[in-house]
């Protein structure tokens, strides 16, 4: 399966949540909500597709990962 992204992985956020993550940003969106932070992830054909099974391998392959 194949995820489209709107940007490359981030790999060691400490603002989205406990401990540190890797946050995986999406692409598309329908809400188009008012004042949205992220108005270009809205288009769903915009991005990039990669596959889930890489994602998911960069993530766990990085061992600072707590949240």
């Amino acid at each position: 399966m194949k995820i489209r992204l709107a940007a490359d992985l981030q790999a060691d956020s400490i603002v989205d949540g406990e401990g540190i993550r890797t946050v995986v940003w999406t692409q598309g969106c329908p809400h188009a909500c008012k004042g949205c932070h992220n108005p270009q992830t809205h288009d769903f054909q915009g991005g990039y597709e990669k596959a889930q099974d890489e994602i998911l391998e960069e993530i766990f392959q990085n061992p600072i990962l707590s949240g």
